[in-house]
């Protein structure tokens, strides 16, 4: 499932439907098995976001490499894969000039949040809402079924969600809760 956290943010939680009855009993389970339980399903998010760059680098959208640059796995006992935040990507902008005058400084650099969803779903030319003309800032048009996120986690949660099962019902059973 995907879904959106904090500021530009885009976390992507596998939770398939057959793992939503033992949630609760993930929860019940003591300490030490809910860490073994993150441990092993840390490799799995690292795989996730292997094929999220492999989509990305696929990607006509030029932005997409600087937001693949926050992607993230937090340990997690479910898989789980983070992109986008605060995390300053891309080229430096604005500032002032230095007491010297030799360099600018307290330049910033877009947070990769800002980027994700055009980076992801593209853009088309317009007006907003004060009637300023603005152009196709991520290059390519806007398609609803993504660029290289959605793509990848649907090509990708089948194989994973299986794999994901059956590292549970093995650790559960191994504790002797079934």
């Amino acid at each position: 499932m995907a879904t959106t956290k904090g500021r530009g943010t885009y976390a992507i939680t596998i939770e398939p439907v057959a793992l939503r009855g033992l949630i609760s009993l993930l929860n019940s389970l003591d300490k030490d098995t809910q860490a073994k339980i993150r441990d092993e399903a840390q490799p799995l998010s690292k795989r996730l976001a292997g094929q999220l760059m492999m989509f990305g680098a696929s990607s006509p959208t030029p932005q997409t490499r600087l937001v693949m640059e926050s992607i993230s796995t937090p340990r997690d006992r479910l898989v789980r894969v983070d992109i986008g935040g605060a995390k300053k990507v891309g080229r430096k902008y604005g500032g002032e000039s230095s007491s010297s005058g030799k360099k600018k400084v307290r330049q910033n650099a877009a947070p990769a949040g800002a980027l994700l969803w055009g980076s992801e779903y593209g853009s088309a030319s317009g007006v907003d809402s004060i009637g300023r003309a603005f152009t196709n800032r991520f290059k390519v048009g806007r398609r609803e079924s993504g660029y290289w996120i959605r793509p990848a986690v649907d090509s990708y949660t089948p194989q994973l969600a299986a794999e994901y099962i059956e590292i549970i019902k093995s650790i559960v059973k191994h504790i002797g809760k079934i």
